[in-house]
């Protein structure tokens, strides 16, 4: 690994200013990528969208981005748009585009099936900012439990209704101010008609028409540049070679048919600048590596597609140098310097600038900034930067990199994320100590000074490439695309003069195949209520490798590829009443304790896994919770969902977030954990997804790895005899875990053993 040398104060960049005291005196500078991504949803075989959220999205963030933006011209920042996406916008805009929240709008009646998937997919969106704030959405939501029960009992106003308000709730709440016709719609509130929807779906396609004009209109001026990323989304250093997984996580197993393409990476680069250059008019100087993952084979392919500079997360930066980013209490880096600047990365005679991002500043905006006032979230992001410019030598000028997915975090912001992003541009418009800069114009003016010979390889999701290999499902589904590339090699060499729209097709399905989404939702830490679907979608690519030849699909690709399974160490074996000291080691206390742990496909429980274990017990009058993580707990929220049979009122999501979760009864109470204070707070679920605090528990100890607690049986309403359910959840850096990773974990309150 290459070493970092501290800079020498004669390095210094063109641009800098004197001050009349000899000093220097430069901004901070200030790099915003905004990566904006959907995988692909086109079903090869029917041609249908099997998911509408690129439409969504559409409607509700790519346009709304960029209007935001427009008003703040001293605000220059990078989108990178992943082709993807923008592939699947042409086709809304050419009318070629049907999805399931356009088909089952259109329709005057439903079956009972899509009737309940209706009731199941249209409240998708964040029920506080966007259900809570129209009456007529949020009565229907209080009314799905007992529509449920009934589906046949309403009429088909209450279906019709939903699939209006979930696709006018998907769009910009700006634009349903502003609109006649949306506000017309919105003041209406229900008994709606086939027309009315009609026209919310034509007022989609103008809004979506808008988007590609405006991103080349903010280019043109300056404001914006525009990078790019492969163009179905791999994770290139897997295509390279799955073995690369081994690098960062040597106890992974890997599937017994090893993947080893580099030749598809490059073309996937290659598309994705020729897409990018016919739709923009100019090939981009950029590339954001999907999930920011990266490896040093890499870096020529990269540069000899005429790309000059990339950009990943800290940790590979730490890692390449072999060192620690510390931190201080408030999160601040102890050694900036480090992190904030560019470096040249030349290997195998070929070289590339890259960029690292500050994960600590980005996943604020991601996943905390959403929890606080608008204006103080801004204020605090620029305190930040300004504390940072503080800290940095004054030797030569300075980038803070800040990358985040530019459409996933605003539906759980205030108004759609509008009082964050106003407050944050106008306050860094008016800010002389910090500029914005788009990544190119920045390296043109400041070349990087620091050269390192290696890289490692990682993503930004812990610094290694667990979320997408390793896991048992994850492992088949490379092994089916491995099968199915081979199958494909062999038919093309056995018919050498087959047409080339024939293989065009073919090969278009295998790199369809390769995009991240579907490993993503193959590793048992990501719960949705649709990888079902996403499964559907990567085996249908597949397929349609076979269809496009003239050949029948293999039945195997007809079987769902299966989540790792769920190993349960123990039942509890006898009462305990533990000593809650939070000991590294859990003490003879505990031995009669039951405890679980999630099944990663046989491999080694990998270092990077945040939940390690769950102790569960009890004794007549409490009950015991230990858990056990592999990072500190003080950086991991961690809940406890209670399922209890005898229940009045349940929940059916965790809370903050629309997951269904498949449980026989349903949530009857739920435990929050601030290890910090120390204190839990215990909330009753009242229905309709709502969550009551009813009691603070401070009996509970914590450690740096360990937390232990009391809960007394009568806070949950349970004696002995009842039957109990529960799941552990974590969460950090956008990454959900659960424990166990699917089912719950279920017992009796026994008298005796």
């Amino acid at each position: 690994m290459s070493a970092y040398s501290p800079p020498s104060p004669n390095q210094l960049g063109t641009g800098w200013t004197t001050t009349s005291l000899g000093g220097l005196k430069m901004p901070l500078y200030l790099a915003f990528i905004w990566h904006m991504h959907q995988p692909y949803y086109k079903d090869p075989i029917s041609g249908k969208y099997l998911l509408p959220w690129l439409r969504l999205h559409a409607v509700k963030d790519y346009l709304h981005m960029a209007e935001i933006l427009s008003q703040y011209p001293q605000i220059k920042v990078t989108i990178n748009l992943v082709p993807s996406l923008l592939s699947q916008l042409l086709d809304y805009l050419k009318g070629e585009a049907v999805d399931p929240a356009m088909e089952l709008g259109f329709r005057e009646e439903w079956p009972e099936a899509e009737k309940e998937y209706i009731l199941t997919h249209f409240f998708s969106i964040n029920h506080e900012r966007f259900i809570a704030r129209h009456p007529r959405y949020q009565l229907l939501l209080e009314l799905r439990p007992y529509v449920r029960q009934a589906p046949n009992l309403f009429s088909s106003a209450y279906f019709r209704d939903l699939a209006v308000w979930f696709n006018l709730a998907w769009t910009d709440p700006n634009k349903l101010e502003s609109d006649p016709f949306l506000r017309a719609l919105v003041e209406k509130g229900g008994n709606f008609s086939l027309e009315d929807f009609g026209k919310l779906m034509e007022k989609h396609r103008e809004i979506m028409a808008g988007i590609i004009p405006l991103y080349r209109e903010l280019e043109a001026k300056g404001q914006v540049e525009l990078a790019t990323s492969p163009f179905y989304h791999p994770i290139l250093p897997l295509l390279i070679n799955t073995e690369n997984a081994h690098r960062a996580s040597p106890w992974l197993t890997l599937p017994s048919l090893a993947f080893s393409h580099p030749e598809d990476a490059e073309e996937q680069i290659r598309r994705a600048i020729e897409f990018h250059c016919t739709l923009f008019g100019h090939e981009p100087v950029g590339l954001w590596p999907p999930e920011g993952a990266i490896c040093p084979e890499l870096i020529p392919i990269l540069a000899r597609r005429g790309l000059s500079w990339l950009a990943t997360d800290e940790a590979i930066l730490a890692r390449t140098l072999n060192l620690n980013l510390d931190r201080d209490s408030e999160g601040h880096l102890k050694s900036p310097e480090i992190l904030y600047q560019p470096y040249k990365i030349q290997i195998d005679g070929k070289s590339l600038t890259a960029l690292f991002r500050d994960r600590f500043l980005s996943d604020r905006i991601g996943f905390v900034y959403q929890y606080m006032d608008g204006y103080e979230a801004a204020r605090d992001l620029v305190n930040r930067l300004l504390a940072i410019k503080d800290r940095l030598p004054k030797d030569r000028p300075y980038l803070v990199t800040i990358i985040l997915d530019g459409e996933n975090c605003w539906e759980h912001y205030e108004h759609n994320g509008d009082v964050f992003l106003h407050n944050l541009y106008r306050m860094l418009s008016e800010e002389p100590e910090i500029e914005c800069v788009r990544v190119k114009d920045f390296l043109e003016r400041f070349p990087p000074q620091e050269t390192l010979t290696d890289i490692a390889t990682g993503s930004w999701i812990n610094g290694n490439l667990e979320t997408w290999i390793g896991e048992e499902a994850q492992n088949q589904a490379w092994e089916a695309l491995a099968q199915v590339r081979e199958d494909l090699v062999n038919w093309q060499k056995n018919y050498p003069l087959a047409d080339l729209e024939t293989l065009e097709r073919a090969w278009e399905c295998i790199y369809r195949a390769e995009g991240s989404d579907w490993f993503w939702w193959y590793y048992s830490r990501n719960v949705s209520e649709q990888e079902q679907i996403f499964d559907q979608a990567f085996r249908g690519h597949l397929s349609g490798v076979y269809t496009s030849l003239g050949l029948p699909i293999p039945e195997w690709l007809s079987y769902p590829i299966l989540r790792a399974a769920i190993v349960v160490e123990r039942a509890p074996s006898g009462f305990i009443s533990p000593r809650l000291t939070a000991s590294p080691q859990a003490p003879s206390d505990w031995a009669k304790a039951g405890y679980v742990k999630g099944s990663i496909g046989g491999a080694m429980r990998p270092s990077s896994q945040l939940l390690n274990g769950l102790y569960y017990g009890y004794d007549p009058g409490t009950l015991y919770l230990r858990v056990e993580t592999s990072e500190p707990i003080g950086f991991i929220p961690l809940s406890v969902y209670f399922v209890s049979p005898s229940a009045d009122k349940v929940n059916w999501q965790f809370r903050h977030l629309d997951e269904r979760v498949e449980t026989a009864n349903g949530f009857a109470w739920a435990l929050e954990i601030s290890p910090h204070e120390p204190k839990a707070v215990l909330f009753k679920a009242e229905g309709q997804e709502v969550w009551h605090p009813v009691r603070e528990i401070h009996n509970l100890a914590c450690s740096e790895k360990a937390l232990e607690i009391a809960i007394p049986l009568n806070y949950l309403g349970l004696e002995i005899g009842d039957t109990l359910g529960l799941i552990l959840v974590g969460e950090k850096g956008g990454v959900l875990e659960r424990l166990p990773p699917s089912g719950v974990i279920t017992f009796t309150l026994r008298e005796k053993f």
